[in-house]
């Protein structure tokens, strides 16, 4: 994935629309604490797999906080930063996360599904922002391809297909970067709803 950054810098967090950085002060067990937290959206996800291709659909996208940590730690490569994802979004546009959701995978992959299913729904970033996640599943097919996807805005994504034969070594493959949420949707659905679509 040709990501096309220089210029990179770290500065000073200011006003942000996406997280709010707060400490929180109490007392435990008599003794005075301070926990240092960030407010952020809930978001939503969704493992697709399409039936025709046999094969899951995923978005790859640069991620500076990836970068951040992966060149902090002296990591090299010529993919620093690009992550592969579940197509997701934020909740922050007064929408369900059903209509987030389907929102979601429209603009980021181009394929316009008209109902999704939950999996579940979890906290994440326990220790720091404690926002919540939800993740669906949707079947698609090429009836359903409206656009090229690739996101909206200054957004730079990268939709990729890996066959349903190599998703197992796809998920384990610590040189693909990639979230818990996506190793998890992609278990259950393999568990749970494969068997059910196999032709």
């Amino acid at each position: 994935m040709d990501t096309s950054v220089s210029d990179l810098s770290i500065e000073p967090l200011g006003e942000s629309k996406f997280v709010k950085p707060f400490s929180i002060v109490f007392t435990q067990d008599g003794k005075r604490r301070r926990w240092d937290c960030v407010e952020a959206h809930d978001s939503v996800s969704c493992v697709l797999y399409h039936t025709e291709k046999h094969a899951f659909l995923f978005v790859r996208q640069f991620r500076p906080s990836l970068w951040y940590y992966q060149t902090r730690g002296g990591e090299v490569g010529e993919e620093l930063g690009v992550s592969n994802e579940l197509c997701a979004g934020i909740m922050d546009k007064g929408l369900s996360p059903e209509k987030t959701i389907i929102e979601e995978v429209l603009e980021e992959t181009g394929y316009e599904i008209e109902a999704v299913s939950k999996i579940t729904s979890s906290y994440t970033a326990l220790g720091f922002g404690a926002n919540k996640q939800t993740i669906f599943y949707a079947l698609i097919d090429e009836s359903m391809r409206r656009t090229k996807g690739g996101g909206v805005d200054d957004e730079k994504i990268e939709c990729i297909f890996v066959p349903e034969s190599e998703i197992m070594d796809f998920i384990f493959d610590e040189r693909r970067v990639k979230a818990p949420n996506l190793q998890f949707g992609i278990l259950w659905f393999t568990q749970n709803i494969l068997p059910t679509i196999q032709i």
